[in-house]
């Protein structure tokens, strides 16, 4: 086996055409550039310097190596540089799973910043429908869920808790002016209601909803949270709607505040066998505490 300092110091030597100078480069005593460039040329048993009174100049041996040095020598600068980067300014490709609501209302506003702080990232980002987690672990680095009772997938996830998505009933300023603004939970049976499909029962807000409103039909149903969201935008009806996606639109006024326990624990999740890098370290702890402030 070849030693990389002895192949270091022959490639300083070769460039410099000089052992002082090489010597003088690299820091280090003359004595020291001879004797690596000896333990060198014996372990190839091999002449790699013709010696003269000018300094030194390579063989038809050491010309065939230097470049084999020149490209070591490179390659090793670039492990350094990428071992750096990670370590002290992450960088890379981190994949991040959510939901559409998520990734459409609550994290691009976050992103951004993200981005900002560490520029040598790119986020890829992979939404998935509400109440599910179709994408299998080993396909994302990280993801954001919020789990409640009878979301699906995340068995083998772990993670933390990073906030709370509180819920109220929503309707379009349009919509009121037909209508008067509910303001007991009784009221909601003379409106309008959008609601959801299957995939969202399980939610805590949605079996409040159907248990206080069991006489009204709905007008409308759907599968998704920015379904419902875009039903009560265009004067559908009233909807229940996480704050974070609904606060935002300035078209909609929310109409009943609903109990704290009725919103949903957001979670930043990975699979433990998933490697724990810099850069998905910086991310989850960027996100768990910035988001907080956007709730």
């Amino acid at each position: 086996m070849l030693d990389w300092d002895d192949l270091r110091i022959f490639r300083a030597a070769g460039h410099f055409g000089s052992l002082n100078r090489a010597a003088d480069a690299l820091g280090i005593h003359r004595s020291t550039v001879l004797r690596r460039i000896e333990r060198l040329e014996t372990k190839l048993g091999r002449r790699l310097f013709d010696r003269g009174p000018e300094g030194v100049s390579l063989t038809a041996a050491g010309e065939r190596l230097l470049p084999h040095a020149e490209k070591i020598a490179d390659e090793t600068s670039n492990l350094l540089r990428d071992a750096d980067v990670d370590h002290g300014r992450p960088a890379g490709i981190i994949r991040v799973g959510a939901t559409y609501n998520l990734a459409f209302g609550l994290l691009p506003r976050i992103l951004g910043q993200f981005r900002a702080a560490f520029p040598e990232t790119t986020i890829d980002l992979i939404a998935t429908a509400d109440g599910y987690s179709p994408v299998h672990p080993d396909e994302i680095d990280i993801a954001f869920r919020t789990l409640e009772a009878g979301t699906k997938g995340h068995d083998e996830m772990v993670g933390r808790r990073i906030g709370h998505l509180p819920v109220a009933i929503y309707a379009s300023k349009t919509y009121l002016r037909t209508k008067p603004a509910p303001t007991r939970v009784s009221d909601l049976k003379d409106h309008k209601l959008v609601t959801c499909g299957d995939n969202l029962t399980h939610m805590a807000a949605m079996k409040w909803l159907a248990s206080n409103t069991a006489e009204s039909e709905p007008v409308y149903r759907t599968t998704s949270m920015l379904l419902l969201l875009a039903a009560v935008r265009e004067d559908v009806g009233l909807a229940c709607l996480p704050c974070y996606l609904a606060d935002r639109e300035p078209r909609l006024k929310k109409v009943l505040s609903l109990a704290p326990e009725l919103g949903a624990d957001l979670w930043i999740l990975r699979h433990p066998h998933h490697r724990d890098t810099a850069r998905m370290r910086a991310f989850s702890d960027f996100m768990s505490n910035h988001i907080p402030d956007l709730l």
